[in-house]
């Protein structure tokens, strides 16, 4: 055998161990993180179809399991080990005669809280799902009640609530009411005075823009064209402040907004220290 014939195959020789060594070799898993490792994350999108705690509504009562469908957008409540408490966030007064929203969503804990099966997400409307009420801002007086609330929902509703609906209902604010519990304010459950779908919408720097087909008594829009009205919204400033009487205090956290040019506010966080 001639030396090039010896090279040629010793080399097709090594050739086909490489060749049988890719073959055999194991596939490496993929590695999934667990998102509970990081606490910014507000709200998340479905990799697949699960149960998150929630039923269908039948004659008010709870009926059977809903499946959430794969791409729902969901809020994170809560999270321990690798479970996870979602919401479906504020949903339409519609929608909501659908399904039957547990007293707290977090209750239920969805399981494998990892990036398999949830993606984090961010809300490209950044003022989605925040309730906004009338209003400078907070100052812990009673003649801050009952002001005007608005929000829009993860649906897609802008859902306003005024002054007389809320006093009727007892909504002081979204943390206080004839409930001592924020999950079981009437707010989010109570019909709205107006309701409105947003078609469509656009961000500029810290202004949201909503556009929608109908006005509502109550917001400042701005009729753009023969088919939409627009709204704007622009976030203001992070504030707080602390009321104390003897031995207990009491702090309030917001942010300002400016909705078509009136002020609205809307209360980040609320706690009594006794």
């Amino acid at each position: 055998m001639s030396k090039i014939t010896l090279i040629l195959r010793n080399i097709l020789i090594m050739a086909s161990i490489t060749i049988i060594g890719f073959t055999v070799a194991p596939r490496m898993a993929k590695a999934y993180s667990n998102l509970g490792d990081n606490i910014n994350i507000d709200y998340v999108k479905l990799k697949r179809p699960m149960f998150t705690g929630y039923y269908t509504k039948i004659n008010g009562h709870k009926g059977h399991r809903i499946i959430t469908p794969k791409g729902t957008i969901m809020q994170v409540l809560s999270y321990s080990d690798n479970t996870v408490g979602l919401s479906y966030g504020l949903i339409s007064y519609q929608k909501q005669q659908h399904i039957y929203k547990p007293t707290h969503p977090a209750d239920y804990n969805t399981p494998h809280y990892n990036t398999k099966y949830f993606t984090p997400y961010k809300l490209k409307l950044p003022v989605r799902n925040l309730p906004l009420q009338s209003g400078r801002e907070y100052t812990n007086s009673k003649t801050d009640n009952y002001k005007p609330i608005f929000y829009i929902t993860m649906d897609g509703y802008l859902q306003y609530y005024s002054h007389a609906r809320l006093k009727h209902y007892d909504v002081k604010n979204i943390f206080e009411s004839k409930s001592s519990a924020q999950y079981e304010n009437p707010l989010w459950r109570i019909k709205p005075t107006a309701n409105i779908k947003v078609n469509h919408y656009k961000i500029i720097g810290k202004t949201s823009y909503v556009y929608y087909k109908r006005s509502i008594k109550g917001l400042k829009e701005t009729k753009v064209s023969a088919k939409y009205y627009r709204l704007a919204i622009k976030r203001g400033t992070n504030k707080s402040q602390t009321w104390r009487s003897g031995d207990e205090a009491f702090t309030v956290w917001w942010t300002t907004y400016s909705v078509g040019n009136h002020p609205f506010y809307f209360i980040r966080e609320m706690e009594a220290d006794n």
